[in-house]
């Protein structure tokens, strides 16, 4: 049963590899833009070696800080995963059909009970920043990872 989930997963990647980037409208691109932003200030003071070692779980945190940014400016569900696709690209400059295959692997990973708990601190840091405190939403990675 799991080799057929992993099989899907696969072929779920691969087609969204084929089938090309996500159209980077206008509010896929702010949303990327303002998570880029944020991602580059909440990472500045983590170490190379433990950025590699919590790569996964960063991007997942983001994947939920890019849905709260997406829902509050009116994208749906499957919008706000589209931008955070525009937004990985952006961040890792893979092209997107090595993206695609990475995009899977994380998307994977978010389903489980510590990928939701990251989500939900990445939704929690983009609530922080649309309160104004900037500080504390950047902070928010560091102390998720207890880094």
């Amino acid at each position: 049963m799991n080799e057929k989930s992993e099989l899907s997963d696969l072929a779920g990647a691969l087609l969204r590899g084929l089938q090309g980037a996500p159209e980077k409208n206008e509010d896929y691109a702010r949303v990327a833009e303002y998570a880029a932003t944020i991602f580059g200030m909440s990472v500045h003071a983590i170490s190379p070696v433990l950025f590699h070692e919590n790569v996964n779980d960063i991007m997942i945190f983001f994947r939920g800080f890019v849905k709260y940014c997406g829902l509050a400016i009116g994208l749906s569900d499957d919008e706000c995963i589209d931008a955070f696709e525009v937004f990985f690209v952006e961040i890792t400059g893979l092209p997107h059909p090595d993206a695609a295959m990475t995009f899977s692997v994380l998307d994977r990973m978010a389903k489980t009970p510590e990928g939701i708990a990251l989500i939900k601190a990445g939704q929690m840091a983009a609530y922080d920043c649309q309160e104004g405190h900037i500080a504390k939403a950047t902070a928010a990675l560091s102390k998720t990872l207890g880094i």
